[in-house]
C-alpha cells in the first residue's frame, strides 16, 4: 500500500473534524489558488463565499455526501461567527465556481501511484483499471433535458434528466511483509 493510499484509509477511520484537517492537508490551499488563477477564477471577490472554500466545499459534498449542504459547510468553518449560509446561497457559489477550476485542480492532483516495480498492478504488461458507475437525478430545467436527456421507458420518458457518474481507478494487490 503506497503513503497515499493508506493515508485515505486512515483519514476515513477518523472523526469527522480530522477528516476535514487530512482533506485540507492533501488538497492544499495553494493548490487550489494556483488553478483558480489559471482559470481566471482568482479575479472574482465573495468575502462570504470566496472561490478557494468553495472548492474544499465541492470536494467535501462527496467525502460527507450523507449530510446536508449546511451541515458540510459547519465541518469546514465550525467556528463562524456569522452563520451558515442558507442551502440557495451555497448552490448559487458552487454554480459561480464552474467546472473548470475543479478539472485543473484533478489535473494537478490525481496521479497514478503504481510503478513498473509493482507486478500486481500490472497484467502482461497493461495497468490494471477498474470501473463503477452510478446514475443521479438533476433538476428538471430545459438545459439539463438538453444536455442529458430523460431516462426512456415502454410508454414515456422519466420524470428527470439524468447524469451517469463514471470512476475510473488503479487498482492492485497490496503485498504485507506477513505472507
Amino acid at each position: 500500500m503506497n503513503a497515499t493510499d493508506r493515508e485515505i484509509a486512515e483519514l476515513a477511520q477518523q472523526p469527522t473534524e480530522e477528516r476535514v484537517a487530512g482533506l485540507k492537508r492533501i488538497v492544499q490551499r495553494c493548490e487550489i489558488q494556483a488553478v483558480l488563477k489559471q482559470s481566471g477564477q482568482a479575479r472574482r471577490r465573495c468575502r462570504r463565499l470566496p472561490p478557494w472554500f468553495m472548492v474544499w466545499f465541492v470536494i467535501s459534498l462527496a467525502l460527507f455526501c450523507t449530510d446536508s449542504h449546511r451541515q458540510v459547510f459547519r465541518w469546514l468553518q465550525p467556528f463562524r461567527r456569522k452563520g451558515t449560509p442558507g442551502r440557495s446561497t451555497l448552490c448559487e457559489a458552487r454554480k459561480r465556481l464552474g467546472v473548470v477550476p475543479l478539472r485543473l485542480l484533478a489535473e494537478r492532483v490525481v496521479k497514478l501511484e503504481a510503478t513498473t516495480a509493482m507486478t500486481d498492478a500490472f497484467y502482461q504488461g497493461m495497468r490494471l483499471m477498474a470501473l463503477d458507475s452510478f446514475i443521479v437525478n438533476v433538476p428538471d430545467s430545459e438545459a439539463n433535458a438538453r444536455v442529458f436527456g430523460y431516462p426512456q421507458s415502454g410508454r414515456s420518458h422519466g420524470a428527470f434528466p439524468q447524469v451517469r457518474v463514471l470512476g475510473l481507478c488503479e487498482v492492485g494487490r497490496t503485498c504485507s511483509s506477513s505472507r
